[in-house]
């Protein structure tokens, strides 16, 4: 079973992944009780039967493999500013809410990564 409607189905995780950003930003790591309300989305959207297994799995790894990179990188770059660039420490986040940032950062890469690919397709 996948979304009928795939385009507002990553929408939907865009907008529930900048939520939660914005809670944990706002009240720490309270603010990830935000993340519930991905819980919704099989609830309110539609499904159907997958018709090209094939094509619709392999469309699901690259947005997957696409998504796990760019959060890989993100990782890469905190602890090289952490560790290398001190004088960069006040752009980013306090240490105790960049752990917190990193699945609803995921969440929202996989909306948009997926979004693009399937306007691509």
């Amino acid at each position: 079973m996948k979304y009928k409607n795939l385009n507002l189905a990553f929408l939907y995780e865009i907008i529930v992944g900048f939520g939660c950003i914005m809670s944990v930003a706002i009240w720490g790591q309270n603010g990830l009780a935000t993340l519930g309300l991905i819980a919704i989305r099989p609830f309110v959207l539609q499904k159907e039967e997958i018709k090209d297994e094939k094509s619709y799995f392999t469309l699901s790894y690259k947005i997957l493999s696409s998504s796990i990179v760019i959060v890989a990188m993100l990782i890469i770059a905190v602890f090289i500013i952490i560790n290398f660039l001190p004088h960069l420490l006040p752009k980013l986040p306090p240490r105790d809410k960049i752990l917190f940032l990193l699945f609803p950062f995921f969440l929202m890469t996989h909306g948009v990564v997926g979004f693009m690919y399937n306007q691509k397709k």
